[in-house]
């Protein structure tokens, strides 16, 4: 199977299984790589970081942790756009699975994040939510005013 396929399988999963999957903004996650279906406790990066580690898991070539960890749990919202800063998607391109959206004041203080789970235009891509309001939850990526940049993991691109 390969990693855009798998990653997007995760992320139905997690959106089956919204009522398990609760939000904290704790560090280190702890939660990489369970299960949907169990559920686990984290944040909007860490949906994201976690997405990337079970893909990473069901693959044998290595998909890097797009927060630049390694798949520790200290990855965050600035540690993405950091790490995927030199792969910025113009809005005016396609976006694939994989790719992350990153929201805020300004770069320098980013606040949130989702992820690409279906491709397409600024109009028709499909993005998961994980926030304090709720999530996983589907989203289109001008769903927020604050929208700063989309960037594509290295792994993926």
């Amino acid at each position: 199977m390969k990693a855009r396929t798998i990653m997007r399988l995760y992320l139905e999963r997690c959106e089956l299984n919204q009522p398990k999957i609760h939000y904290s903004q704790m560090r280190p996650i702890t939660s990489l790589g369970d299960s949907p279906t169990v559920g686990f406790t984290t944040d909007c990066s860490g949906l994201v970081m976690s997405a990337f580690y079970h893909t990473d898991r069901g693959m044998q070539i290595k998909i890097k942790d797009p927060g630049g960890y390694n798949y520790s749990g200290y990855g965050f919202t600035g540690s993405i756009l950091e790490t995927n800063k030199k792969r910025r998607v113009p809005l005016d391109k396609k976006f694939f699975i994989g790719d992350m959206a990153l929201y805020g004041r300004h770069l320098g203080a980013t606040s949130h994040v989702v992820i690409c789970r279906r491709g397409g235009n600024t109009m028709t891509s499909l993005w998961t939510s994980h926030g304090s309001e709720r999530g996983p939850y589907p989203v289109r990526l001008l769903y927020r005013s604050d929208l700063l940049c989309v960037v594509r993991s290295e792994s993926l691109a």
